[in-house]
């Protein structure tokens, strides 16, 4: 039932082309990445498709409280590690450099709830493993664990799932690097 789409993290678009597999009457994709976002126009012209480029936080601020409220929106939270993922710079460096940048998850998450009642919306948070390690998740593993936790940029799963339990249901698969499923309670 949710009508519109929002990702952080575009990435090669591997989940937007996913997202035009049903039928939201717009997409929104947020990536820090210049270039990624390119590649990403030149992949995708439908009209309803909106690649906006900026850091999930900073774009979510503006965009959320221009959606329709009485809209649900599906949101996939996979923004993180600026840079690392497409070998511009290493892990180590993008977390040193963009510290809470390279972790906007809770930040994402509070931003939308500032702007909305999310009590009919969906999220999805990828890489679940970056947040509960304790887990057995088919990918396991988290080699940068200890410099988050140095950097003072440990979200504990329970802080994230502590935003969404009072109007969501919460799943965890853990399918390759771990997912949070949060559907409505309603």
């Amino acid at each position: 039932g949710c009508i519109n789409y929002v990702e952080t993290g575009t990435g090669i678009g591997v989940c937007l082309r996913h997202a035009l597999k049903f039928n939201f009457k717009n997409l929104y994709s947020i990536d820090v990445d210049e270039d990624l976002i390119h590649q990403a126009k030149s992949k995708f012209s439908d009209a309803n498709i909106h690649l906006l480029n900026g850091y999930s936080t900073e774009v979510l601020e503006g965009l959320i409280p221009t959606l329709p409220s009485d809209e649900p929106i599906m949101f996939f939270l996979d923004a993180h590690f600026p840079g690392a993922d497409f070998k511009k710079i290493s892990y180590e460096e993008s977390i040193k450099t963009y510290k809470e940048q390279a972790f906007p998850l809770i930040e994402e998450i509070r931003i939308i709830k500032k702007y909305r009642d999310v009590s009919k919306d969906i999220f999805i948070i990828d890489d679940w493993k970056l947040y509960d390690t304790s887990l057995n998740y088919e990918m396991p593993g988290w080699e940068y664990r200890n410099l988050q936790v140095e950097l003072g940029l440990d979200t504990p799963a329970e802080e994230i799932i502590s935003e969404l339990r009072d109007t969501h249901n919460i799943d965890i698969i853990l399918r390759h690097q771990g997912f949070l499923f949060a559907k409505p309670k309603v």
